[in-house]
């Protein structure tokens, strides 16, 4: 990317690009960029290693903060937009003046830096971003090591993600993969020495035990379904245990971000007893 010291034409090709990160996740795929706006998001981003392509300020709408600062000298190199610009390729108007394009960071499991007993979040089939960026959030300040998205139907890019989860999506560190593959790996002793191998727990309705009778204190993989069908039966088959929340009104099941939350929290909870 060779930006313009200011950008005031809705015609500019950096302007055209950028909508289309935001729009296209097959943009974001080919080139390995996205976009992400929002004082909060991009000073996570920053402070998560993200390395900015590019920072982009509306000097019209952007206010420093100091919770969430954004390094000097990223903002020294900044490129100024006027608000119709900014307008035009934010995905929130009028808000915040800032936009950061940063390279995409993939992990792969053995990149991960776990604790002696981690838990770890698996979510398998997940399609709607705003769920995915709930979760990360609830990952986030639960204290989740890791959150693994087996079969993922969307991507964590999405600007809906991003916001979302408040920037969390950066906070967390994440492995995409297939679900035969990751079991492989959470089943594997080589990759488990000791006895730091995780128990699977695997949120589900049918032969389940109440998910406050589990002890979630050791090394463990909460595992979870996609909205519409739940969990597919080689998860069931890998889990040491089926858990589940008990119901006591008309409906069967939570939203998975909500169910997140609440086992999420139980371990916590546990852990810090």
């Amino acid at each position: 990317m060779n930006p313009e010291p200011q950008i005031s034409s809705l015609q500019n090709p950096l302007v055209k690009q950028i909508v289309k990160l935001q729009q296209k996740s097959s943009e974001r795929r080919k080139s390995g960029l996205f976009a992400v706006e929002g004082r909060r998001e991009v000073s996570l981003a920053c402070a998560h290693n993200i390395e900015p392509e590019l920072i982009l300020i509306c000097e019209e709408l952007y206010r420093e903060d100091l919770t969430y600062p954004i390094p000097n000298n990223h903002i020294r190199k900044k490129t100024i937009v006027t608000k119709a610009v900014y307008n035009k390729i934010a995905y929130r108007k009028d808000a915040e003046g800032v936009m950061m394009i940063g390279r995409q960071k993939p992990n792969d499991f053995e990149d991960l830096k776990l604790p002696q007993s981690p838990l770890i979040l698996v979510i398998e089939g997940v399609e709607k971003p705003g769920n995915l960026g709930a979760i990360f959030r609830t990952a986030d300040a639960a204290g989740v090591d890791a959150l693994l998205l087996a079969d993922a139907r969307t991507d964590i890019y999405n600007p809906n993600t991003i916001r979302a989860s408040l920037g969390c999506v950066f906070s967390v560190p994440t492995v995409f993969a297939q679900s035969h593959d990751l079991i492989e790996l959470l089943r594997d002793p080589a990759k488990w020495p000791g006895k730091n191998q995780p128990k699977i727990f695997a949120a589900a309705l049918q032969n389940a035990k109440n998910y406050y009778d589990s002890n979630l204190n050791g090394p463990t993989v909460l595992v979870f379904g996609a909205e519409d069908k739940g969990l597919t039966q080689p998860w069931r088959e890998a889990a040491d245990q089926i858990i589940k929340i008990p119901m006591s009104g008309a409906i069967d099941s939570l939203n998975v971000g909500a169910s997140v939350a609440v086992l999420c929290f139980e371990a916590r909870r546990q852990r810090d007893l």
